[in-house]
Order: C-alpha cells, then structure tokens, then sequence
C-alpha cells in the first residue's frame, strides 16, 4: 500500500517519509523536489521550491504542483504497489489533484501543535508565503484555516506533538500498521 503524508509546513514529511520507506525497502517520493524538477526542464533553469514560488507565483506552482502530483498517481495507482509519498503542505488544499490522493494510497495527516511548527519555522527561515508585517499571525491563521482541510482528507491523523524524529518515526510505522490491520 502506498502512504501519502500531508501536513503543514515542517511538520515533518519529508524527514519521516523518507525513514519510513527506507525502514520498509520501499520508494520515496517527494513532491517539492519534484516540482523542482519538472520546472527545471520546463523552463531551463533550477530554482528551488521557494524561489520558484516567489519569482513566478502561485498560479505556476500550482500548475507544475498538478502535473507531478498526476504523474505519480500514473506511476502508483495499481495493485500491490507500495511507496511513501510527502506532499508540499499546500498540496493537500490544491483542489485539481486533492481527487487523486486517495487514489495514490493511504492519506496520512502529520499533526504538530502550530507552536511547535513555528518553533522550527523560525530556526530555518520564514517561508515566502508568510505576510512579513506579521509572519506569526498568518501562519497561526493558515494553520486554523488549514487543518480541518487535512482532517477531512486524511485517512489517518497521527499527532506528533512533542516527539523527536525517532518516536515519531515509530509511532507513524505502527499506526499505519494498526490502521492496515483494523486495530
């Protein structure tokens, strides 16, 4: 089975994702560096996600969001496949592929208290999206409109609160085995 992680912004996706498929000898894929790629050949030039964003706004990036969400749901969508997948956490609120989530394979929310992600966000730089005459503000705003949105999509909430990356990785591994096994 596949697992498709969504959550906001530093909440761990890529981090666990990648543990987790190496844990299970399994593929990983991460969209942001994908949607790095797929501008790169599209516009011949390499951009990271936050300057992509930036210098060519939302509309762009969701489009190329689109296109490497479709292309893996092409690749994963069939029988006995099994892969770990880490949205951007804008992906999951993309309506033009949030359709195809569920098809890729169990959704999984990654919930972290919103003190916690600003915790981190601070310590590796405010992300573009953020309104820089209060940074703290809007994202704590993101967060409340976000959530519910991951909530409703998600198959699986995992709160996260206040664990390091190995008890988290932990917890993840066995609540996706218990939700696979109907515990």
């Amino acid at each position: 089975m596949n697992i498709v992680l969504i959550g906001m912004k530093h909440c761990g996706k890529s981090t666990l994702g990648a543990a987790l498929a190496e844990r299970w000898g399994c593929a990983f894929y991460d969209v942001d560096p994908l949607i790095e790629a797929v501008h790169a050949c599209e516009k011949n030039e390499v951009l990271s996600v936050r300057e992509l964003f930036i210098r060519y706004g939302d509309e762009h990036f969701r489009r190329v969001e689109g296109h490497v969400v479709c292309d893996l749901y092409l690749k994963l969508d069939r029988p006995g496949s099994r892969s770990v997948v880490a949205l951007g956490g804008r992906t999951a609120l993309n309506d033009a592929v949030c359709k195809l989530l569920n098809a890729i394979g169990l959704v999984v929310y990654l919930r972290v208290p919103p003190e916690e992600l600003w915790t981190r966000i601070e310590r590796s730089g405010l992300p573009p999206f953020l309104d820089a005459t209060d940074p703290k503000g809007h994202f704590f705003a993101l967060y409340r409109n976000r959530e519910p949105r991951y909530k409703r999509i998600a198959d699986l909430v995992i709160n996260l609160n206040g664990m390091d990356p190995d008890q988290a990785l932990d917890c993840l591994a066995r609540k996706i085995e218990e939700h696979q096994h109907g515990r």
